[in-house]
């Protein structure tokens, strides 16, 4: 049955929406494509479409970033460019976002063409391509980035290191004069913890009162002309146990920002060990000027650097006519320069090489020549020496005459020493003929006179006749008493009585003459024998008492 005219026209109708449907799309096709291939041209990002793991088609851009052409990467498996280490996770990166569980890029390295290593920056999306599921990506190359952030993360590493490493301690102040960071350095020097100090406390609070009205006002100015204020200084800062520390301050602005970094380096051992170099300036110049001794300071080259009012006064010169203008060879007797020259030098090659004390002699400002004791060393750590000297000319003077009157002395004691031998021999001889003579009237008496004086005593006489012959008896033995007296002065212990019976018995006499001439009984006088004995050390011994008594 032939369609009727109504439904032919209404089946051509149809046609030709169905046409102009068709036409519409494949204008809107061409309109989506030509959109897609001047977006993929145009666009600064790189842009590639996948399906079934391979790159079916890509722009300039995404195949330029691993080095190749579009064509040459177009049916190649998309993660074949990706580092080995990387896929995995890019895998799971870009699984994350095509299912909606992650929102933002992700990072992940490409190798190259030339085996070189790259970064790029990554977002996907679900697409149909082709009438089938593919994914879309856009990627950027943020290598130059990712080089820019490695250098600022080893910047940032350098810094700290630096920061935290200085032997100075350091800070960084804010506008607002908080310290916003510190170092390790900075906590051991004020005794302060980080965790009190960062963010929390602004450096007034360590300044001591008297220098925060500078140290403000060099803070102010510092962000208004970093130029103007200095960027070196001293100060007082207060640490934690409350102590005054002297400090050295280092402070310039950070370019670019409204902070400043701060080195603080403590100096109150220096300002310290200066109070006492002062002091001991001071005490050295004290000594220098108030000993007696003349004392210059010589430097290597001879010059004389430094006179005290001693020098000047022995010299004749004053203080400016000598310090820096002369050496000390200038003074010096023209006989004696080559030998201190030779000890000068010596002393500089080695201090011990040379003599310290010396004598030599000084010539003033009026030409007079004065002898000089010399003591010299020098000074430890420099080239310089100090040399003390002593006018002894007075000395010399003293010593020259006293070795004059020496010289006579000597003459003198000579001739004495000849008068005293010659003496010496005159008193021998003298001594001798004393002796001699002793014996010889010791002798006569004994046997001349007394003998006979015993033989008067015996016979008959008249008491008158007998008292003249007592007197002569005495008056004999007080002549040769001598012999007594040299006996009761070596032994000391002897009574009268008995000194008389060993002076009998030296005499020869017997115990019964003895007794007579006494008057007394023999058993008396043997009595007076034994303690002879004992008291001259004759007791037990086989000694005669007549023979020892002979020899004294």
């Amino acid at each position: 049955m032939q369609p009727s005219y109504d439904q032919l026209k209404k089946r051509i109708s149809q046609l030709e929406k169905e046409i102009q449907i068709q036409q519409d799309l494949n204008e809107a096709l061409r309109e989506s494509e030509h959109i897609y291939k001047t977006i993929s041209e145009k666009s600064l990002a790189g842009i590639y479409v996948v399906m079934d793991g391979k790159f079916q088609t890509l722009n300039e851009n995404a195949a330029s970033y691993a080095g190749y052409r579009p064509e040459e990467l177009v049916g190649r498996k998309s993660d074949s460019i990706v580092h080995p280490e990387d896929r995995a996770e890019v895998k799971c990166n870009a699984r994350e976002m095509l299912f909606g569980r992650r929102s933002f890029p992700h990072e992940f390295r490409i190798i190259t063409k030339k085996r070189e290593i790259r970064w790029v920056i990554e977002t996907v999306t679900s697409i149909t391509y082709k009438g089938k599921r593919a994914i879309l990506g856009n990627s950027m190359d943020i290598t130059e980035r990712k080089r820019a952030e490695e250098q600022l993360k080893e910047s940032e590493n350098l810094y700290r290191t630096i920061f935290e490493t200085t032997r100075s301690a350091t800070m960084i102040l804010e506008e607002d004069m908080t310290i916003s960071l510190i170092n390790t350095e900075f906590e051991n020097v004020t005794g302060y913890r980080r965790e009190e100090w960062e963010g929390r406390k602004k450096w007034t609070e360590f300044v001591v009162r008297e220098d925060l009205p500078k140290m403000k006002r060099y803070h102010r100015m510092r962000r208004v002309n970093p130029g103007i204020p200095p960027r070196n200084y001293e100060f007082s800062l207060i640490d934690s146990k409350g102590r005054i520390r002297n400090i050295f301050l280092t402070v310039d602005m950070i370019p670019g920002t409204s902070k400043s970094v701060a080195s603080l380096l403590d100096i109150t051992e220096r300002k310290e060990a200066e109070r006492k170099l002062k002091e001991s300036e001071n005490l050295y110049r004290a000594i220098f000027e108030t000993t007696g001794s003349a004392t210059i300071i010589i430097e290597e080259d001879m010059t004389i650097s430094l006179i005290n009012s001693v020098f000047e006064k022995i010299s004749g010169y004053s203080r400016k006519e000598w310090e820096e203008q002369k050496k000390w060879t200038e003074f010096v007797f023209p006989d004696d320069v080559e030998r201190m020259k030779k000890f000068h030098r010596r002393r500089r090659r080695d201090q011990n090489a040379a003599p310290k004390n010396y004598e030599f002699r000084f010539v003033d400002k009026l030409g007079r020549i004065r002898d000089i004791c010399l003591t010299v060393d020098m000074i430890p750590g420099t080239r310089k020496s100090v040399a003390s000297m002593m006018d002894i000319s007075e000395r010399k003077r003293a010593e020259e005459g006293l070795r004059k009157r020496e010289s006579e002395l000597k003459i003198k004691s000579k001739n004495l020493l000849e008068l005293n031998t010659a003496l010496r021999v005159l008193l021998k001889q003298r001594e001798e003929d004393k002796k001699e003579l002793e014996e010889k009237v010791l002798s006569n008496i004994k046997e001349l006179a007394l003998p006979y004086v015993e033989k008067i005593k015996k016979g008959s006489m008249s008491s008158r006749d007998s008292a003249y012959i007592g007197i002569l008896e005495s008056n004999l033995k007080d002549v040769i008493s001598p012999f007594s007296h040299k006996l009761s002065s070596r032994f000391l212990t002897l009574t009268p009585k008995e000194i008389q019976v060993a002076n009998l018995i030296k005499e020869g006499k017997t115990s019964k003459e003895i007794a007579e001439i006494m008057g007394v009984t023999r058993s008396a006088i043997d009595i007076h024998r034994y303690r002879v004995r004992i008291k001259l050390g004759l007791n037990n011994k086989k000694a005669n008492l007549h023979s020892y008594l002979a020899t004294i």
